[in-house]
């Protein structure tokens, strides 16, 4: 060490002999103007000279502690990079690990537990599994080869954390039902799908079934009826909440053949609790199932008949008297008549939501029925020819519209769009959804004059597809229209503009009305356009920020208010 100060001695008073003589020259300009006499500069480093050989060593105990210092910095910075380097995804906690392996999908998860014999015990943790899909045709779905391994994992693995599963008809046998019902006590959703079953198999030693469900899903076969199954697990049923009866409508090749597969009539007089009851596409379904349903299930809240094509709705008026739970009635698609619904007393129900899609009511039901119900939240009336001006108006008069937060009135040919606008104008601050779609009438300015009054709006439908067919002689000036959602809809969160690309007007200015509709809406999850140039500009620009699957085709996506329905989450399946 004393070497070393030594050296840094020596070194210094070199590196000011060098400073001297560089300023040697300066000095001598300067000379004159300070009057210096010759040599000071001589005299001043002298001085200096003596001052180090001085304090030489007090000099030397400086530069040795700050030698130490240097050392001791030096050391933490080494150890802290090192530290720093060595963190990696497996130094977080595993409650954090957890948390993030929960964002996977279970094909993802598979794959990481391949990563390492850590990642491999993380991907096996029980919470990692509450939700189980085993149907190989669906999304996501996992497909099980071994049915008995998959059995032993069922008790030691998934056990009392399993709330949710889907099974195949190869699952739907007694002894995987015993296991089920032994192992998982904590299952609440369970789903059945007998849609590809040739023939099922004996249930007669079935004793144990799931009975702490919430919520059940039965997807019906045509030809395989379930009695001899459901006569087993009928006594379990008592505490669902929520049932799906899932029909082959979209599946069938002669709807007028139909064969009841399924006893409704029993059913109900073991789901005394039942809420929401969702029968979807069964042909078979008729007035008198839901006048049986209406007798033993009085705490009904949601009842949905989609697409069930033989109702004619003369059971309403048993349904409404009886179940005076009842807020929400799904009827799209469904043969109801216009006699039906006059013969019930609609002031005396609690109705927030009404879906009357796709039905053949005439002008006199459908005002009958919408001015003596309360204020409805959720209405859709799309392709009811029945819905004119004069229904309108009558509703808005009445102030039958004051709490209305979604409505869809698309293809509504005897409705006029200057009835529409109107009630945009003194009502659009309170929708969250809005379809308006079909009219070939419908210009820009319409929705640009709408959009300023719907500030509150997150879905908005609209545009005519196929305009070649309907012949639409105008183009529509689409970056004005998306410049009004970027400046009065902050919340904004689909939407979906049908027009053709040839009906659609647009330059190269339109990407920077494409930007702010990005920057403004911030809440903005799909938007969908009809496939062409203007969709790709759109796209790209999406894309360009960061924000993909944001913009996406008519062809492969449909924008629906049904999210804004009270009970959507419960009635979702599949």
């Amino acid at each position: 060490m004393a070497d070393f100060s030594g050296l840094a001695l020596n070194s210094m008073i070199q590196m000011h002999n060098q400073d001297l003589n560089s300023n040697t020259k300066a000095l001598k300009t300067r000379r004159k103007s300070l009057d210096l006499p010759d040599g000071a500069n001589l005299k001043v480093s002298s001085k200096l000279l003596k001052i180090l050989k001085d304090n030489q060593d007090e000099l030397n105990n400086n530069i040795t502690e700050n030698t130490n210092d240097y050392n001791q910095n030096q050391f933490t910075a080494n150890f802290q990079l090192e530290e720093h380097s060595s963190k990696d995804i497996n130094s977080l906690p595993e409650k954090l690990l957890l948390n993030i392996f929960s964002y996977l999908n279970h094909h993802e998860i598979i794959k990481c537990s391949l990563v390492c014999k850590f990642w491999r015990n993380l991907c096996q943790n029980p919470k990692l599994w509450r939700s189980l899909k085993l149907r190989p045709d669906f999304k996501d779905s996992i497909h099980v080869r071994n049915i008995d391994h998959f059995m032993y994992l069922l008790s030691h693995r998934f056990n009392t954390h399993l709330e949710y599963i889907e099974l195949p008809i190869e699952f739907i046998t007694s002894s995987f039902f015993h296991e089920l019902a032994n192992k998982c006590t904590n299952l609440k959703y369970l789903t059945l799908d007998f849609s590809a079953a040739m023939q099922l198999q004996d249930f007669n030693d079935l004793n144990a079934f799931p009975c702490n469900l919430k919520m059940m899903t039965i997807c019906l076969s045509e030809v395989i009826f379930l009695e001899g199954f459901m006569r087993r697990i009928y006594s379990f049923l008592s505490s669902l909440e929520i049932l799906h009866l899932i029909g082959t409508l979209e599946t069938s090749n002669d709807p007028d053949e139909t064969y009841e597969t399924i006893n409704i009539g029993k059913i109900k007089s073991y789901t005394p609790n039942l809420k929401v009851i969702n029968l979807y596409g069964i042909t078979f379904i008729d007035d008198n199932h839901i006048e049986s349903i209406a007798s033993g299930c009085i705490h009904l809240e949601c009842m949905a008949f989609n697409f069930c094509s033989r109702y004619k709705g003369y059971s309403l008026k048993t349904l409404l008297d009886r179940c005076k739970k009842l807020k929400s009635l799904l009827l799209q698609n469904t043969a109801i008549e216009s006699d039906a619904i006059k013969q019930v007393d609609w002031s005396q129900t609690i109705l927030e939501e009404l879906d009357l899609n796709s039905t053949d009511l005439d002008e006199q039901a459908l005002q009958l029925m919408l001015n003596e119900s309360p204020n409805l939240k959720y209405l859709s009336v799309a392709h009811c020819d029945g819905f004119t001006d004069q229904v309108f108006l009558y509703l808005i008069r009445n102030k039958k519209v004051t709490n209305l937060e979604a409505l869809d009135i698309s293809n509504t040919v005897n409705l006029s769009s200057e009835e529409v606008f109107d009630f945009l104008k003194n009502y659009g601050h309170q929708l969250k959804g809005f379809m308006y779609t079909g009219n070939v009438k419908i210009t820009e300015q319409f929705w640009i004059s709408s959009i300023k009054h719907m500030k509150n709006i997150k879905i908005v439908v609209m545009g005519t597809p196929l305009g070649w067919f309907k012949k639409i002689a105008t183009r529509i000036h689409v970056d004005q229209i998306i410049e009004s959602f970027a400046v009065n809809c902050p919340n904004l969160e689909r939407l979906e503009i049908q027009w053709d690309p040839e009906t659609i007007r647009f330059n190269d200015n339109s990407r920077k009305f494409i930007d702010h509709i990005r920057l403004k809406c911030s809440r903005l999850k799909s938007l969908v356009l009809s496939d062409g140039e203007y969709y790709e500009m759109v796209k790209s620009n999406f894309e360009r920020a960061e924000r993909h699957k944001i913009v996406r085709t008519t062809t492969s996506y449909h924008t629906s208010i049904v999210s804004l329905l009270k009970y959507y989450h419960q009635l979702l399946f599949n």
